[in-house]
């Protein structure tokens, strides 16, 4: 490429990495060098420090940032981003919940609720979770095992300012961590609690140890990159429950994870997108 072209990064803020700060950072360094190795001109920058005015003229931005005031800044850009502002939006769990209910996603039975109203008629054991911003504290996903605890997860909710709380249905079976970058074929899968699996806050144990189910592997896939779509989200993650009878059902799903597992393979996936995006827009403009 005779004259380089720019593309900026964000970092992910630490508080939206809970327990996960090298794992995020090592991802979003992964993805500069292989667009580095590719002949763009990188720059990488904190989240807590970026300003419209850095990506002046650059050909793209990646960002794995979520922050409010951030992604309001990236929404002024005119300049490709990825994941874009609009599935940054679509990922908070509360409209999340409600496009994949719209749109027939497996996923369990859920409730949207205000955490000063009245319990929701859902069976306990049961899981309360914010719905405003991702998980960045244990405190924001709460298993309950009986509608007491649920009352008082409510009420901790509400004294902390959150509004408004989604109810999920506890889902029991195998509990299964996916990536996936939309449209590049690219998709990995494990079990967290087999082996050394990785854990943020401990949650997993609700769903025991994996008994290794069977399931069809194509089929999660392209459920999750139709929910990846949905959400206009080409990079992301998720974790579903597959059942004794290999039903799967989708429980969250992230943008931008760590891909801790596989990051390097991740890492070019992801550039062939960003890539892709700044040649689509060059044939625009």
């Amino acid at each position: 490429m005779p004259n380089k072209l720019r593309v900026v990064g964000i970092r992910r803020a630490q508080r939206f990495s809970p327990n996960s700060v090298e794992r995020d950072a090592a991802i979003c360094q992964a993805v500069a060098d292989c667009l580095g190795r590719q002949g763009y001109d990188v720059s990488l920058h904190a989240e807590e420090a970026f300003t419209p005015s850095l990506a002046q003229g650059a050909a793209a931005v990646f960002s794995m940032a979520r922050g409010t005031e951030t992604v309001a800044a990236l929404e002024r850009l005119s300049t490709p981003v990825v994941n874009p502002v609009a599935g940054l939006r679509n990922a908070r769990r509360g409209d999340m919940t409600r496009i994949f209910a719209e749109a027939g996603i497996p996923m369990p039975r859920s409730w949207m609720v205000r955490t000063d109203g009245t319990l929701p008629d859902a069976d306990c054991p049961c899981w309360l979770k914010r719905t405003d911003e991702c998980a960045q504290a244990s405190g924001d996903v709460v298993y309950a095992h009986g509608r007491d605890e649920l009352a008082a997860a409510m009420r901790r909710f509400a004294d902390r300012g959150l509004r408004e709380a989604v109810v999920c249905e506890h889902l029991p079976g195998d509990l299964v961590k996916f990536y996936g970058v939309k449209g590049t074929g690219f998709f990995e899968y494990y079990y967290p609690t087999a082996g050394d699996g990785f854990s943020k806050f401990g949650l997993e144990r609700h769903n025991g140890a994996a008994r290794f189910y069977a399931f069809d592997a194509a089929d999660l896939a392209a459920t999750a990159d139709r929910a990846a779509s949905l959400l206009n989200l080409p990079v992301y993650g998720g974790d579903c429950i597959v059942g004794a009878d290999g039903e799967v059902r989708l429980i969250d799903f992230n943008d931008w994870p760590s891909f801790s597992r596989c990051c390097d393979r991740a890492a070019e996936a992801i550039t062939s997108v960003i890539v892709k995006a700044i040649e689509s827009n060059q044939k625009l403009s």
